[in-house]
Formats: C-alpha cells, structure tokens, sequence
C-alpha cells in the first residue's frame, strides 16, 4: 500500500466516521429538544406534531429543522421556555 493510498483511505473513513458523529449528534439533540418540550406540551404526540410544524418564531423553520447543530437546538429549547414561561404562545 503506498503513502498516497493510505492517506486516501484515512480520509475516507475520516469522512464516514464524521458523518456518524453528526448522524448521532442530531439524534441527540432531538432527544434534547422533545424532553424539555414534553415538559412543556404534557405527551410526545403533541411534541412529534409541534416538532414538524413550521414556527414563525423560527423563522418558518419547523423545530426539527434545526436540531442538527448546538445553536439550533439552543433556538428550539429558548422557544420552548418561551411557551412555557407564556412569553410566546
């Protein structure tokens, strides 16, 4: 196996290995993001539905199109806290 050939091969799997990690990481956030709403909304089929419905106060982006990143899933549980609280109903 030459240099070149190895060093293809580890950023292959570089690649892959990052990919589960987001893979993971979104999962992760969206356990997140459905406890603090379930505290919120009192049964997962109210969460499941408000998850996919467009939010004007995420800019029309449904809840779960934002939990694949830390400050995505920062907007959604600040909006929850913000039902939660009655400052945004």
């Amino acid at each position: 196996m030459t240099e070149a050939t190895l060093t293809a091969d580890i950023s292959i799997i570089k690649s892959q290995v990052e990919a589960e990690i987001i893979k993971y990481q979104s999962e992760i956030y969206l356990c997140q993001a459905k406890i603090h709403a379930l505290d919120v909304f009192g049964n997962s089929d109210t969460v499941q539905n408000w998850l996919v419905e467009k939010n004007p106060a995420l800019d029309g982006f449904t809840p779960s199109e934002l939990l694949d990143s830390p400050a995505g899933l920062n907007r959604v549980i600040d909006l929850v806290n913000a039902i939660k609280h009655g400052i945004y109903m």
